[in-house]
């Protein structure tokens, strides 16, 4: 007949086994959990990217057109050169505001906001026709691009 020690140490290696069990198939859990499908983790990952590309895109993508633009707006190409600095000064600037915000109201009505922006921004600068109204449109798609990235950065980052 077993000791009552050996009895105490059957049952505790028993429940070391369960614990030990217990604790991997919980890390393994945790490991591939997930509340997105398959499908939408693709999608989130698509649009993200595609956010990153639009600072870069919307800063690279002007320079070409500055002589043409200068004329068609009878201005400076030294005017023009000042939006783009302007753009890149709003580009240093408000992603450090919109986290801040972002930390107090979250990032995804953020995110939503600045897109939206970024969006209207383009589209009002399609249709403007003087220099004033280009200098402030381009310092918004600024705010709206460089706060994309930012918000892309964040998730690529934290997760």
């Amino acid at each position: 007949m077993p000791s009552a020690t050996a009895v105490e140490a059957s049952q505790l290696a028993g429940s070391l086994e369960l614990t030990e069990t217990s604790a991997a198939s919980i890390i393994h859990a945790e490991a591939v959990y997930s509340t997105f499908s398959k499908a939408s983790k693709k999608c989130i990952s698509f649009a993200a990217s595609s956010a990153a590309m639009f600072s870069g895109l919307s800063s690279f993508i002007y320079y070409p057109a500055i002589s043409p633009l200068a004329d068609s707006l009878h201005t400076s190409v030294a005017l023009i050169n000042l939006t783009i600095t302007s753009y890149l000064i709003v580009s240093g600037v408000v992603p450090s505001i919109v986290g801040d915000l972002a930390d107090r109201t979250g990032r995804r009505p953020l995110y939503i906001v600045t897109f939206a922006i970024y969006f209207a921004a383009n589209i009002a600068l399609a249709l403007q026709d003087s220099y004033p109204a280009l200098f402030v449109l381009r310092m918004l798609q600024s705010a709206g691009s460089s706060s994309l990235l930012a918000h892309v950065l964040h998730y690529g980052i934290d997760g």
